[in-house]
């Protein structure tokens, strides 16, 4: 994988794109994009985003509703730009895209140049609303940025962030990630923690006698010992704090452990495979750990190669 070197101002981002719904719940990733636009010298551009439409009805003229819509979705954004404006945020842009909101966010990101996508998750479930099949899942895969996801209200601080969870799964598209994290410690005083782990249910599931567990485990944990050291390495050498970090268990709950042990600010990974989110976040690893997790989770479709 290649590394850029070191040199990026931290949380090298400057373009965020912040998709509302109107609802308080999703204006709560407001307070963390705010936190970063502040975090630059040359503060980051924030574009807020309002997706509408209006489903035809058979036989029925829909211009005046289509019309009422965006109005609304207009003056509802119009307001929102001038609290944070008045907040002293300077770079300030809004627009309401008449589309499906993954279709309107994913148009957006490819138009202006968008360098991050924040967005809260909500719903009693954390993510029943918006990413189990819906919009937050649909945006990771078509997507090629960084997608921010908190769940619900967050005292989470980018200015403050001081360590970042990378989870790898010994693949090279895994690693994707890495050039997501450099970005985010540019310059900065900050720690990676790689960590990989390794499910003892695994190797039962693949027919391994008890007896024969211990020595498959002893030789899948110094594969992994040795693949992050590996990894590590070229982080090391552009200026990056990095702790390597093995676990047993299954994945999503030991990641979420992990954070918590370690005292985590964010957790960082990648989602492949050919469908983009089949293998990491449909009902699988990603979308558990976005409901365990005790902190914001970033995630990055990288490709079929990393770097």
């Amino acid at each position: 994988m290649a590394v850029p070197q070191r040199g990026q101002e931290g949380l090298a981002m400057k373009r965020l794109l912040v998709p509302l719904d109107g609802s308080p719940l999703a204006e709560s990733i407001l307070a963390v994009a705010e936190e970063w636009a502040k975090e630059k010298e040359e503060e980051a551009e924030l574009s807020l985003l309002r997706a509408v439409l209006v489903h035809h009805l058979p036989g029925g003229d829909d211009t005046e509703a289509q019309v009422r819509a965006v109005g609304e979705a207009e003056a509802y954004l119009a307001g929102v730009a001038d609290r944070l404006q008045r907040r002293g945020l300077k770079q300030v842009r809004w627009a309401v895209w008449y589309d499906e909101p993954a279709a309107a966010i994913t148009q957006a990101v490819a138009r202006n140049g968008v360098d991050l996508i924040t967005m809260a998750t909500h719903g009693r479930g954390g993510l029943s609303r918006l990413v189990l099949g819906s919009v937050a899942e649909a945006v990771v895969r078509s997507v090629r940025v960084p997608v921010l996801l908190i769940r619900g209200q967050s005292a989470w601080k980018p200015w403050a962030t001081r360590k970042i969870l990378v989870p790898l799964d010994g693949s090279e598209p895994s690693e994707g990630i890495l050039q997501v994290a450099q970005r985010l410690a540019g310059a900065r005083d900050l720690t990676v923690v790689l960590f990989t782990v390794i499910d003892p249910l695994g190797l039962r599931g693949m027919g391994e006698t008890s007896t024969r567990l211990p020595e498959l485990m002893a030789h899948q944990r110094g594969d992994a010992d040795r693949h992050l050291a590996k990894v590590a390495e070229p982080l090391r050498d552009a200026g990056l704090r990095v702790e390597c970090v093995v676990g047993l268990g299954r994945a999503a709950e030991a990641i979420a452990a992990v954070a918590g042990r370690e005292q985590v600010d964010l957790i960082a990974m990648a989602t492949h495979g050919r469908s983009g989110l089949s293998r990491l976040l449909m009902g699988s690893v990603a979308a558990d750990v976005l409901r365990r997790a005790p902190v914001p989770v970033l995630l990055f479709k990288a490709g079929e190669r990393a770097g």
